[in-house]
């Protein structure tokens, strides 16, 4: 189905009955998923009517929640994950949590998110933790500036 017809897996993803299977069957083929997420993060996989996928809201969660289950296979989507967080989506926290190991740059991304909304900032302060990145200079910032930080932080550390 991938290598046939990506778009045929993102049609899946708006519909309610194939939304978690087509998010499990590309999360399942690894590294050849991607390239269609590349598609799909930067905009060129389009609908028939020259939509972007992405903007039709559900494949972009399912496009995030897949990178999440990929782990450290999807670390060459690190950067199109980092301006999804930029963006507000607080699914792109967590998949940049699934990858390890973080660039300086999605680190600073993380820590800024930890300031936003709460859900975010939770999503965030979980990402950071599973990165080992929580006594990075800007996340000890972001707590020291931010109640919002500081909660979410001691959340996740009381989890742990």
């Amino acid at each position: 189905m991938l290598n046939a017809m990506p778009n045929l897996i993102f049609e899946q993803f708006l519909s309610p009955v194939g939304r978690a299977a087509a998010t499990a069957e590309l999360a399942s083929r690894g590294a050849l998923a991607i390239p269609v997420l590349v598609s799909l993060f930067d905009g060129s996989a389009r609908n028939n009517y020259g939509i972007p996928y992405r903007q039709l809201g559900t494949p972009l969660d399912c496009g995030l929640v897949a990178a999440r289950s990929l782990g450290v296979a999807a670390r060459p989507l690190e950067p199109f994950l980092r301006n999804e967080l930029r963006a507000g989506h607080p699914y792109a926290a967590g998949a940049l949590g699934a990858l390890g190991l973080l660039s300086d740059e999605s680190v600073c991304a993380l820590a800024e998110a930890l300031r936003s909304d709460p859900l975010i900032a939770c999503e965030a302060a979980a990402a950071l933790s599973l990165c080992s990145a929580t006594n990075h200079a800007a996340v000890k910032e972001a707590s020291a500036s931010s109640t919002i930080a500081t909660k979410a932080l001691a959340m996740v550390s009381a989890s742990v």
